[in-house]
């Protein structure tokens, strides 16, 4: 099972690298040393940003980092061991490694775009709000954080402790140092979104009450709901982050197709096939 976390680290480690890569020089606590080369902690952080939400939780304990930095280190050696096999020159792979580069190039661009796209005031997004108010209508609400425990001994024997005096906030972050172990504060969350027997217990506890164990096809849950809130519309400040966010996306889509009309204008362009009916393209008439 551990050569399959390990293994599994190392794709996603993969994936992420396909992105900005951290650089070698970094400054930091130096963590490994490999062929003379080092990791430091910021290189690792830096690693880290580009993985998956379900994996990130590990990350919070000593034996989870110790794990990633392992995984980091098994890539490394095996992009070494890729590059003296030349498999970076074989034809295939370098039509790959050119079509990355282009995602990176346009992704970048996208980020350069976003970044001079217009602000946003408070006036202006509140005239939104104002606006339509009823489509921020929500159901009842709870906030909670949790705990999720692959074996139920294992969550049992957290909730005793907890019984006993220790917090749940301090215990979350002890748990993830088992393989399928994770713990997450988990917001506000509404009916709808999570596994029923999970939203039974969370619904049905009193704030600062902890349920559990709550068994679901994920494991043994442990929840702790701090307030509820009932049905009602959101405030302003409450939905402003996600009005924010809707309209930047908006602005950034504007300056993008403004961009690529622009880019078309000042180009010249010849397209020799034509689409026909069923998706196939016929070659267009050839130039006089």
């Amino acid at each position: 099972m551990r050569r399959l976390l390990i293994f599994g680290m190392i794709c996603a480690i993969g994936a992420s690298a396909c992105g900005e890569v951290p650089g070698r020089g970094e400054k930091g606590k130096v963590l490994a040393i490999v062929d003379g080369e080092a990791i430091t902690e910021a290189m690792l952080r830096k690693e880290a940003e580009g993985l998956p939400p379900y994996v990130r939780p590990m990350l919070d304990t000593p034996s989870g980092r110790a794990r990633f930095l392992e995984s980091v280190i098994t890539r490394d050696l095996l992009l070494r061991e890729a590059l003296r096999r030349g498999i970076d020159r074989r034809p295939e792979v370098a039509a790959q490694l050119s079509m990355k580069r282009k995602s990176i190039l346009l992704e970048a661009l996208l980020k350069d775009v976003a970044a001079k796209s217009p602000g946003l005031t408070d006036a202006s997004l509140r005239r939104i709000y104002d606006s339509a108010p009823e489509q921020f209508r929500t159901g009842p609400r709870v906030r909670v954080s949790h705990m999720l425990f692959r074996d139920r001994s294992r969550a049992e024997e957290t909730l005793r402790r907890i019984e006993e005096g220790e917090t749940f906030e301090a215990l979350m972050k002890e748990t993830g140092g088992l393989e399928g172990e994770i713990a997450a504060d988990l917001g506000d969350i509404e009916r709808g979104h999570f596994a029923k027997e999970f939203e039974a217990a969370a619904f049905g506890a009193a704030p600062g009450e902890v349920a559990g164990p709550v068994k679901t096809a994920y494991g043994y849950h442990l929840i702790k709901v701090y307030s509820k809130k009932p049905a009602g519309v959101r405030s302003f400040e409450e939905v402003r982050p996600q009005l924010l966010a809707e309209q930047e996306e908006a602005a950034q889509r504007e300056a993008f197709e403004t961009l690529v009309a622009g880019l078309r204008e000042s180009s010249t362009i010849r397209v020799l096939v034509e689409p026909e009916e069923g998706g196939k393209s016929a070659p267009t008439a050839p130039a006089k």
